[in-house]
């Protein structure tokens, strides 16, 4: 199925019809066919992009760690201390080089043989993070950034000014 360009009047279209119905729904459409890299990829990717978002200028890392501490590390504080872990053993691993890096893996709680692993917890010398509680707390990030951006006219402006610098025709908004 082709997806019709998107020409959003406004942020509120866009953060609709691209963040909402496409970036999050992507996202649990890999979860619900057990395409757990897949999923963690995109959540990864999506975080570099929000952290765009929040800090236009930076780096991709800087990005990353940025929205990592702003947002994620709001609902576990496990978040801020392996935010360099989560970036360049997980991001990286997977945008680079199609792997996660050595010390580092996936488990859902949903799955009855995963049982005994905890989210954000080290288990026989690797971090393990729950795809199932990271997709939430994913939601729960892009929800607080949708607020605190329509919250926010300077962080209005400021995002709808990365989004033009990523070809998006956006109008200024109060």
């Amino acid at each position: 199925m082709r997806q019709k360009p998107c020409q959003p009047k406004n942020f509120e279209e866009f953060w609709i019809d691209r963040v909402e119905n496409w970036l999050i729904k992507d996202v649990d459409t890999c979860i619900q066919n057990w395409a757990n890299i897949g999923a963690t990829t995109l959540i990864f990717c999506y975080i570099d992009f929000f952290g765009s978002l929040v800090r236009p200028k930076a780096n991709s890392r800087d990005r990353f760690c940025k929205f990592i501490e702003e947002y994620f590390s709001l609902i576990n504080k496990k978040y801020d201390f392996y935010k360099c872990k989560l970036y360049e053993d997980f991001r990286c691993g997977l945008v680079h080089e199609a792997i996660m890096k050595k010390g580092t893996g996936i488990f859902r709680s949903t799955d009855p043989a995963d049982r005994g692993y905890k989210h954000l917890e080290t288990y026989n010398n690797a971090l393990w993070i729950d795809l199932i509680q990271l997709e939430i707390d994913f939601v729960k990030t892009a929800n607080k950034l949708k607020k605190d951006i329509n919250t926010n006219s300077v962080f209005k402006q400021k995002a709808i000014t990365r989004l033009r610098d990523l070809k998006w025709d956006l109008p200024d908004e109060k």
